[in-house]
């Protein structure tokens, strides 16, 4: 496989905080991706597509020849619009992650307390 094929690296995929009414008139909620530093890369200097992650030997084609997407006249507007910046997934230290576990367990307690006395 040459350098280029290498497919992008997801590390995280949640629910966004965005919904959208579908045509149909069902509700969807958006999603929220992360990738790794150099796919993130990839898809900023156009050598991927932002919309269904098709990558290319080439940087910003006219078009995604997968899912037909506008790379080279939309996608750095969407790519703009769309990124949240870089984000640490490693805790800062132990301490600040055991605080982390244990603010969550107290909030945990408190949820099902609540839900006891309902």
């Amino acid at each position: 496989m040459e350098r280029w094929q290498k497919p992008l690296t997801v590390i995280n995929v949640e629910p966004g905080d965005d919904y959208q009414l579908d045509s149909d008139g069902s509700i969807s909620r958006s999603t929220k991706i992360t990738y790794s530093r150099e796919s993130t890369e990839r898809i900023r200097l156009g050598y991927a597509c932002a919309r269904c992650l098709e990558v290319f030997e080439i940087a910003w084609p006219v078009a995604c020849t997968t899912c037909g997407a506008p790379i080279r006249e939309r996608q750095l507007e969407y790519f703009e619009r769309e990124y949240g910046g870089v984000i640490n997934l490693s805790p800062t230290s132990w301490d600040d992650e055991i605080a982390a576990i244990e603010e969550h367990g107290r909030k945990e307690e408190e949820r099902n307390g609540r839900r006891m006395d309902v």
